[in-house]
């Protein structure tokens, strides 16, 4: 560690020793009203939340969503992507009101800047964050981050939901909406049962790189839709993906897509979407001669990327008919 992180460290933990979670345990902390104090293991350790948040930062790309459903409006808000007014999708915009939190860049958030934010919890479930990030940020606030048997961006948004929930202390409203929105996918699966056992691959092209694509595997949130529907991942792309929630592949490889019922282009833009047929040999794909490809708008690939109790809700409302119009009879 560099002897400007040591230096930074000892300042944080002078300054905010009073409030990080750090401190308490359950059973010591002096109460912080009804349930409160709040302990939450995670991968690295534990989250001690004192008392009711009052300042929610929100560090993890897509973590604002499960936040703004509970009511709480963050003071300030990660940049994922699409560049919406406060990084706030249509589905979660509502829950806004007039408050206009600041944006943090999609880039990293510095320390400086984070603690600047006076939180009392910083929520990074979709952050990424290292055993060393963590640990610098939870100098700050208690930070909240994934249980340990999840992967890195494969959190399911039911635990996302209860997590969050129980950090900000409304445990039975999180309980309520995962039931409700299970209710909302259990009737799309009683709606299709033709779905049951049909291979969903959920794709994306390179942004950058023609000669890559890019699949997801069954722990990636995209893939937990499709599953919670009915569907399966193709083995070789969960095999390839590993730990990940993702593989990349070489479009020399891109016929493993018609191993699959279905093909779902997840994209980020435009841009991609023109990609996608420029690839090399995909108008060969027997998916494509097909037509069992779906290529989706912004707005869907995003309600599936940030994969929330709030977006969701989104992608069932068509998604599901889109689907069974491309699936072979």
């Amino acid at each position: 560690m560099t002897r400007r992180w040591l230096t930074l460290l000892v300042g944080l933990t002078l300054v905010f020793a009073a409030g990080c979670s750090s401190g308490p345990t359950q059973e010591s902390a002096p109460s912080g009203g009804p349930g409160f104090p709040v302990s939450i293991p995670n991968r690295y350790g534990e989250t001690v939340v004192p008392a009711e948040p009052k300042r929610v930062v929100s560090i993890g790309y897509t973590d604002q969503d499960t936040i703004l459903a509970f009511g709480v409006v963050p003071v300030a808000i990660r940049e994922f992507i699409g560049h919406q007014p406060s990084a706030t999708w249509p589905w979660a915009r509502p829950m806004l009101g007039d408050a206009k939190p600041e944006v943090l860049p999609a880039s990293d958030v510095s320390v400086e800047k984070l603690a600047g934010l006076r939180p009392d919890l910083i929520v990074a479930m979709t952050a990424g964050l290292s055993r060393e990030q963590y640990e610098t940020f939870s100098k700050i606030a208690p930070t909240l981050v994934p249980p340990a048997q999840f992967i890195d961006h494969g959190v399911p948004w039911q635990e996302t939901t209860r997590l969050i929930g129980a950090a900000l202390g409304k445990p039975a409203r999180a309980e309520q909406m995962v039931t409700d929105l299970e209710r909302r996918f259990a009737e799309a699966r009683a709606a299709h049962p033709e779905f049951a056992g049909k291979l969903v691959a959920g794709a994306r092209p390179n942004s950058v790189d023609p000669s890559q694509y890019m699949v997801w595997g069954s722990q990636d949130v995209r893939a937990r839709f499709f599953s919670a529907l009915g569907f399966g991942t193709p083995a070789e792309f969960d095999r390839r993906a590993g730990m990940r929630f993702y593989a990349q592949l070489s479009t020399e490889l891109l016929g493993r897509l018609d191993d699959s019922d279905l093909v779902v282009w997840i994209t980020g833009g435009e841009a991609e979407r023109a990609r996608i047929p420029q690839l090399a040999g995909y108008e060969r794909l027997r998916v494509v001669r097909e037509n069992r490809t779906l290529v989706l708008d912004d707005e869907l690939s995003a309600a599936l990327s940030f994969s929330s109790v709030l977006s969701l809700p989104a992608a069932l409302d068509t998604l599901p008919a889109r689907m069974a119009e491309r699936l072979p009879r």
